[in-house]
């Protein structure tokens, strides 16, 4: 639990420093569709990276941790989400492809830690 904590702290300073710059790039001008593309592809990238970071610090299954990794953090995100927007179709797409990130990522984590372990 103690590791959650501190996943949940490095996430959400992920996300407002992601806000900060998007903000800024629509204050410049840039599109919304590309500001969305960016969130979309960080938070994946950061999914993807707490999956690797968990995995390598389990013992075995490293799917199982990507996926309590992941499903902790957009149960965070799905209790903010309830009071920012409706939920859609499309934002459960979106979550499944955070989840599928964060379990790839602790497929990937244990794999390497298995190879160094060799």
């Amino acid at each position: 639990m103690k590791n959650f904590i501190k996943y949940i702290g490095y996430y959400l300073i992920f996300l407002i420093l992601l806000i900060i710059i998007c903000s800024l790039l629509n204050l410049i001008g840039i599109n919304e569709t590309i500001t969305n593309a960016l969130i979309f592809i960080f938070n994946s990238i950061m999914f993807l990276m707490l999956g690797i970071r968990n995995g390598h610090l389990a013992l075995k299954q490293g799917y199982v941790v990507g996926l309590k990794t992941g499903g902790f953090l957009i149960l965070i995100l799905i209790i903010l989400n309830l009071f920012i927007n409706k939920f859609s179709i499309t934002s459960i797409i979106y979550y499944m492809i955070l989840l599928l990130c964060s379990t790839l990522g602790g497929i990937l984590g244990i794999n390497k830690k298995n190879k160094d372990s060799k």
